[in-house]
């Protein structure tokens, strides 16, 4: 169990999904979180970048400790 504090609005409208994935998923499921880095220059030559959450999740299996094939959520 733990808190994530994330100002992303993306990342709140793909929750749903990312829980009936995690509802759906049929055995043990293994999942990353991390903060993606995103960099870009708007047209006024701003240099802006920020860290967005990425949730990815997937399925254990034989010879593989993470299948990346059920779900990629980023915000």
């Amino acid at each position: 169990m733990f808190f994530l504090v994330s100002t992303s609005w993306e990342l709140a409208a793909e929750l749903p999904a990312l829980a009936a994935a995690l509802d759906t998923a049929a055995g043990l499921v293994v999942g990353v979180l991390r903060y993606e880095l995103v960099e870009f220059t708007t047209r006024s030559r701003i240099a802006v970048s920020y860290r967005r959450p990425l949730v990815e999740i997937g399925r254990t299996g034989r010879g593989s400790s993470f299948a990346q094939d059920t779900v990629r959520l980023a915000a």
